[in-house]
């Protein structure tokens, strides 16, 4: 969940939309890497059959920690280049070395370079932004002739699916998205992710979801605990749970006994015409 957008405080979204969670919040950086255990496996291999190899010029969109920057470039070698942006670009300064180069960027509002990437690659950015569309659009003006986008949004509906009940943890999800959408957040993200590709005049579009079945306790069940942590202030303030069933839920997903499924990770992909 990091993002180009990302704000450096947790106020609501502007007209743009932005990111919701605080760069400086003390626990965002063991988030972020919980959130990297989640995802990373997966993105790796959609990468891999993407073909990303030597020489290759790829743009990495909100960055965050910079795991899937650092190994874009080990696959692309000394005569390929890395471009990691973010707009918090201080957790990124210990992988910035040739061919990975770190920049501050806002892809709603700078100036992108034009026809420079074989790849650009972002993973839970668009579906912070109130025009994501707009966006695509202007990653895809980065793109190389015959160059790829491979983008990665959620779609929350899952999460929390598990054998324990039926409505195992729903009221912790209804009440976490209520305050997400609050700053412009698409909770089917990654539905309108495809449906900018096919608008964009790209080719060979297509898209595939993933989930990954969550263990309590575990690291990727971490990034689940952090999140509603960090969440826990606003859902208290609008009344929308107790401090208490914050702390119920909190134990649930610590529990080793308990399974439930992540989000779906949506992965949309399109080629640049040649």
């Amino acid at each position: 969940m990091s993002a180009v957008a990302r704000t450096t405080s947790a106020e609501s979204a502007s007209a743009e939309g932005s990111y919701l969670f605080d760069a400086a919040w003390d626990q965002e950086t063991e988030r972020l890497r919980a959130n990297e255990a989640l995802w990373d496996e997966g993105t790796f291999v959609r990468l891999e059959r993407l073909g990303v190899g030597e020489g290759w010029s790829c743009l990495e969109v909100g960055a965050g920690q910079g795991s899937v920057a650092h190994w874009l470039a080990g696959r692309v070698g000394p005569g390929g280049r890395v471009v990691a942006a973010d707009l918090d670009v201080d957790a990124l300064s210990e992988v910035a070395r040739p061919p990975l180069e770190v920049r501050r960027l806002d892809v709603r509002t700078d100036e992108l370079p034009a026809d420079t990437f074989d790849l650009v690659h972002a993973r839970m950015v668009l579906q912070h932004l109130k025009d994501p569309e707009t966006v695509v659009r202007r990653l895809v003006g980065t793109l190389k002739p015959g160059g790829r986008i491979f983008l990665e949004d959620t779609d929350a509906l899952t999460l929390f699916r598990s054998a324990v009940a039926e409505d195992f943890l729903k009221d912790v999800h209804t009440a976490a998205y209520t305050v997400m959408e609050q700053t412009g957040y698409s909770m089917r993200g990654g539905h309108f992710d495809h449906r900018a590709a096919l608008r964009c005049g790209l080719e060979d579009v297509s898209a595939e979801g993933r989930a990954v079945m969550v263990q309590g306790g575990s690291l990727r069940a971490r990034m689940y605990v952090l999140w509603l942590e960090y969440l826990r202030p606003k859902l208290i303030a609008q009344g929308l749970l107790t401090s208490g069933r914050i702390d119920e839920a909190v134990r649930a997903m610590n529990d080793p006994s308990n399974h439930w499924l992540s989000q779906v990770l949506i992965s949309t992909y399109g080629r640049r015409p040649a």
